[in-house]
């Protein structure tokens, strides 16, 4: 859980792109205060999820926050900095002091907090109810923050993109079906720079994975939410939306099924269990085989419904709460010392 990850950068795959602005230095920004520590402050880890395939939305956490607050970040885990993800479970380290910096619940147990918790923000006000926190703890994604380094607008690629979420891409080739479609893919599974760079070559996009969403929308690109499988958490998409006055109405794309992603071991195994079923050979205790493969009239009607949704209106939140939101983390932000001690509402 303690992670970081090495991606290529934005310029190794492509070397004729533009940097745009996603890798210049926060001075170009408005600079936070205290960014000379006292050699006295005892810093942070940052703490978040490590998809072994990467995950934007974790990944993002290793991108942003050393830009905002480099003096305040180091490797010792005496303190940890908790930020971008549902990270708000049983899972979390007991001992170190944890400052947690728009988080939210949402997988496994919340945690009991104690002193060691430092909570500045969380995610959503379904977050602060879950941790029995005062309202005001609830602000919105931390993800937010990327506004901090949004590009200059450029000339628009792709009419529309797809962002699948990882389980989606574990099922079925959708970067095929984007390609047949004529519709951008994006995959979350990419580093953050070329991520970035696909969303804003998009005029719109269609998200299941969670923080295309959030990401889009503080970047002012419209988007749709879409769910290809039914497996999203509704619960963390329901935390952050309504923090923009927004609802979480995902619209079904018919989902596609592909047995390319099995070794040929599992295939073989599959095939078995396929055939045994049919002929009423099957034991209540077995696991069910996966969906089979699915047809040519399955794909085109996959096809359809993502050129239909398309054409649907698109969701973008205002403004202006939007950068409310925002100066109320950068306000955290300047005020944020990792050797002081908090309680755990307050």
């Amino acid at each position: 859980m303690l992670a970081r990850h090495d991606n290529p950068s934005f310029d190794s795959i492509h070397p004729n792109n533009d940097r745009r602005f996603w890798n210049a230095d926060v001075r170009s920004r408005p600079m936070l205060a205290d960014t000379s520590p006292d050699k006295t402050t005892e810093q942070m880890k940052l703490y978040y999820y490590q998809d072994p395939r990467g995950n934007f939305g974790d990944d993002l956490n290793q991108w942003l926050w050393p830009k905002l607050i480099p003096h305040l970040l180091d490797d010792e885990e005496n303190e940890l900095f908790v930020g971008i993800g549902t990270l708000l479970n049983e899972k979390l380290p007991v001992t170190p002091t944890k400052h947690v910096f728009g988080s939210g619940v949402g997988y496994g147990v919340a945690p009991a907090l104690t002193d060691r918790f430092n909570v500045h923000a969380v995610r959503g006000p379904l977050s602060a109810k879950a941790l029995n926190l005062p309202a005001d703890k609830a602000i919105t994604d931390a993800a937010v923050l990327i506004r901090m380094f949004k590009p200059a607008a450029t000339p628009k690629k792709h009419a529309v993109g797809l962002v699948p979420a990882g389980h989606s891409l574990d099922q079925f080739g959708w970067e095929q079906v984007c390609e047949t479609a004529g519709i951008a893919f994006i995959s979350c599974h990419w580093n953050v720079d070329r991520f970035l760079a696909a969303l804003m070559d998009c005029e719109l996009v269609l998200c299941e994975a969670m923080h295309g969403a959030i990401v889009a929308d503080a970047l002012r690109i419209p988007w749709i939410p879409v769910s290809l499988y039914g497996e999203t958490l509704g619960f963390k998409w329901d935390d952050w939306l309504s923090t923009l006055n927004l609802s979480y109405k995902p619209l079904r794309i018919p989902p596609l099924h592909s047995d390319d992603q099995l070794s040929l071991y599992e295939r073989l195994k599959v095939s078995t269990k396929r055939t045994l079923r049919s002929a009423g050979v099957y034991a209540s205790t077995w696991s069910p085989p996966p969906p089979a493969p699915s047809t040519r009239k399955e794909i085109d009607k996959a096809l359809d419904e993502l050129h239909r949704i398309s054409r649907t209106a698109p969701y973008l939140s205002d403004e202006h709460l939007l950068d409310k939101h925002m100066e109320r983390y950068l306000r955290l932000l300047e005020r944020l010392k990792p050797s002081e001690r908090y309680s755990a509402t307050g």
